[in-house]
Parts: structure tokens; C-alpha cells; sequence
């Protein structure tokens, strides 16, 4: 039995992306300058651009040096290096689709979190794939699908999925011969719950011709721990099999060369990762301790989750939400709203006293209501 894909559909409009600061500051005009930005979830402290070499803008890419430092700092060499793992999420439904058309399977359906990284939805509909949707990953070990993606941590929600339970959804898109996408874009604070530390060896190991983890795509990138979103680096982690179809999709030169010398300098500054997740721990326990019962008061919700990186409020009262996103912005506080949950990142050390003294001018009745 063949799964039949539906036609295409790339005039679909694209999706808005993050807190798109630019966009409101355009339309708000000067007051927004000076907004305190905590509508994206990288790292408030990044890792720091040291100078380097001008010849890197005139050299032609060259991916040896970032292949061996992201085998040390993975564990595990990257199949593929792209233009931030949002290229890879554009390359798999094409590679699938190739793959549908060619060979017999029941199902052309892909299941998404409901609630998560949006692009994956978009990137496999927009090709032709039939959408589906769980709220919790243990359903589909039910179901038969030609591919699956798992946020891990999720986006935005910060919520976890057991690493056996992702084990069992592996094993089942095996025996359908189906994909497991694991995006893995905000696990680099705690990486003893990647795939890669789990199955690390073995995946190694399948440049001997294993086919065990055919199935299986793990995307890292360095946009969110290294706050390194605008160099546009990811790596892709499967099977040496689909290697030269991916690099046959992301092209020859998919990352600058200067973005490939400086990835390949952050990730093997081991003391600044050290520092950094030190440096996360601080100000975690500081944003607790300070603001976090501000934030409960004024989204009235104690519905949230912590990550490292950043809190997700859940807030059942969309309007309310929308309100209080609003509410926020005229004491000048960005944060990310979406459908029933608002995101704030986790704030430099420096910035949670701004921070603080903003929320309590909020909670002293801005906005034309007294939240305190």
C-alpha cells in the first residue's frame, strides 16, 4: 500500500517568528527602542564574538575543523552541518516525500506536538503531508505514521519527555519504517538527557553498516545555549545512509565561513560552558526568588514551567493574556505570546533588577489596572 501526499502547497504565508522585536518597533516607533527583550528564549549572556580573521569573508566554506570540535562536544560526529536546524526541518519532508514516492507505505501522516515548535507543522503540511497532532507522545505508539517530531525540551512549554518513552516511539517507527525527528535546539544546559549521550556509541557505530537508528534524527543548534541564533548553525545527527541526500538539499555552502570559525571557537571553549550553566544556576535561582511571584500575580496563573533558559506561563484566559502581553509593554517588557501561554527568557544578571523595578511599577496599577 502507497501513501498518496497531497499536492504541494508552497504559497502558503510563512509564520511569524519569535517576538519579532523589529516589527513592533516599527510599529510602535521610539518608545519600543528601549524595551526590555525577553521574547526569545537564547541565552541573555552569550557566548562572546572575539575578533577574527577579515580573510574568513573572502574564503570559500571549509567544514573540517567544526565537524571535529562538534564530534568532541556531542560525543557523537554530525551527519550533516546547516544553516541552523531549521534547514534540516525544510530538508526531511522533501527527503520523505522522495522517499514516499519510491517505495510502499501505508501512511503519509506526520504527527507534531500540539503545542510546540510550530515550523515542524509547517515545514511537513506545506509539502503535502497529512498533519496530526498529540498532547502526549505515548499516543502514538498506537498509531501508524510515516514520521513523528518530538521537541525535547518542548517549545515553549519547557515540558520533558522521558527518554524510555522516546526509546518505545523510536522502536515502533522502526518496525513501520517511519522517521523519529527529535529537535534538541534548548537540551544543551542539561545534555545527559540528549539522545545523543543515550545512544551516542551506537549511533557511532553505524558507520559499520548498522541500520538500527535508520529511523532516527536528532537536531542540535547553537542558537539557544550559546545565544548564537544569527549565526545560523545546526547539526543533524542519523544515519550515514541519508547523508548525501541532505547535503545534496542544504547545498555546498550552507554556513558562512566566519559562522563556522566561531561555532567551532564556542564549541570548544569548555570554560565558558562551565561558567555559563554556572551562571544559568545563579540567575534561575535570583529570577525565582525576585520576579517570579511578581509574574504569577500578573498573569494570575502558577501554571508555569522553569527551563534554564526560560518560564512558560499556561494562561486559559486568551484575552487576559493578550492583555496583560500589552500590559507589559507599556512599562517596556517584550515577551513571547502565544494560544493559551506567554514565554519570558531568563534574563541576564544584570537585567532582573530592570526587570523587577518594571514589574512593580506594573503591579502599582500601569496599564489602567491594579494588578497588586
Amino acid at each position: 500500500m502507497s501513501a498518496v501526499l497531497n499536492k504541494a502547497n508552497l504559497d502558503v504565508a510563512s509564520l511569524p517568528h519569535g517576538g519579532d522585536l523589529e516589527l513592533w518597533q516599527r510599529q510602535e516607533g521610539e518608545q519600543a527602542l528601549s524595551w526590555l527583550d525577553l521574547s526569545s528564549a537564547c541565552n541573555r549572556e552569550p557566548w562572546p564574538i572575539p575578533d577574527f580573521p577579515k580573510s574568513l569573508w573572502m574564503a570559500l566554506p571549509d567544514q573540517a575543523a567544526l565537524m571535529a570540535s562538534a564530534r568532541s562536544y556531542y560525543g557523537v560526529r554530525p551527519t550533516v552541518i546547516a544553516s541552523g536546524s531549521q534547514q534540516i526541518i525544510e530538508a526531511l519532508p522533501i527527503l520523505k516525500r522522495e522517499q514516499l514516492s519510491s517505495e510502499s507505505h501505508p501512511s503519509n501522516r506526520v504527527f507534531v506536538p500540539r503545542v510546540g515548535y510550530q515550523e515542524h507543522a509547517f515545514a511537513w503540511q506545506k509539502w503535502g503531508f497529512e498533519l496530526a497532532y498529540y498532547d502526549d507522545l505515548s499516543e502514538l505508539l498506537e498509531q501508524t505514521w510515516a514520521a513523528a517530531v518530538l521537541v525535547n525540551p518542548n517549545n515553549p512549554t519547557g515540558e520533558w519527555t522521558d527518554a524510555e518513552l522516546a526509546l518505545n516511539v523510536l522502536a515502533h517507527a522502526k518496525k513501520q519504517r517511519a522517521w523519529f525527528v527529535v529537535d534538541e535546539a534548548f537540551i544543551d544546559v542539561q545534555p545527559e538527557f540528549s539522545l545523543l549521550n543515550r545512544l551516542g556509541k551506537q549511533i557511532d557505530e553505524q558507520i559499520d553498516g548498522q541500520h538500527d537508528f535508520d529511523s532516527l534524527f536528532v537536531l542540535r543548534s547553537v542558537g539557544k545555549f550559546f545565544g548564537l541564533a544569527g549565526a545560523r548553525v545546526g547539526f543533524a545527527f542519523c544515519h550515514p545512509d541519508w547523508q548525501q541526500s541532505l547535503n545534496n538539499l542544504v547545498g555546498p555552502w550552507p554556513v558562512s565561513s566566519a559562522s563556522l570559525h566561531l561555532v567551532d571557537l564556542a564549541l570548544q571553549d569548555t570554560k565558558w560552558q562551565l561558567a555559563a550553566k554556572d551562571s544559568l544556576e545563579a540567575r534561575q535561582g535570583y529570577f525565582s526568588e525576585k520576579v517570579l511571584p511578581k509574574f504569577h500575580t500578573i498573569f494570575d496563573s502558577q501554571d508555569y514551567t522553569l527551563h534554564p533558559l526560560f518560564a512558560t506561563w499556561r494562561i486559559s484566559d486568551q484575552g487576559y493574556a493578550e492583555q496583560v502581553f500589552a500590559m507589559l509593554h507599556e512599562v517596556g517588557v517584550h515577551t513571547r505570546l502565544g494560544d493559551g501561554w506567554i514565554r519570558v527568557a531568563m534574563p541576564s544578571m544584570s537585567e532582573i533588577e530592570t526587570l523587577d523595578a518594571l514589574l512593580i511599577r506594573l503591579l502599582k496599577g500601569a496599564g489602567g489596572r491594579d494588578l497588586a
